[in-house]
């Protein structure tokens, strides 16, 4: 896992997860977006992204922007996406009233979001 400044990257099988720690705001945003950026352009590409949130202590408006842009960048290569955030943390809460919930499968853990992912008679393995 490569860790810098409060953002770890991790490739295993196809899916690339990017974990968040801190804040993801107006200061971190950028940052954050160019590390994206460059994760999904390598070769070979990712067939998933998994954006864990589960460490964020805060996430601003222009966060959420920089979240949605993440996935629009997804669509555009064909990567299915999808959040980690703990259930009734703030940063949950921030995700659903900002409508990103009803576009980007949330889940509780990443376990959960992996084994989604899989196809189904390998999910057994994850239970």
């Amino acid at each position: 896992m490569r860790d810098q400044d409060g953002i770890a990257t991790e490739r295993t099988s196809g899916v690339l997860v990017v974990e968040v720690r801190g804040r993801l705001d107006i200061d971190t945003v950028t940052q954050w977006t160019a590390v994206i950026e460059a994760t999904l352009c390598e070769l070979p590409g990712p067939h998933r992204l998994v954006i864990d949130l589960g460490q964020l202590e805060f996430l601003s408006a222009r966060g959420i922007r920089g979240l949605q842009r993440a996935f629009e960048l997804c669509h555009e290569r064909g990567i299915s996406g999808c959040l980690i955030a703990n259930p009734g943390s703030a940063v949950e809460k921030v995700i659903r009233l900002a409508g990103l919930a009803g576009r980007v499968p949330v889940f509780s853990h990443r376990l959960a979001a992996i084994a989604a992912y899989q196809p189904t008679e390998m999910r057994w393995l994850l239970a």
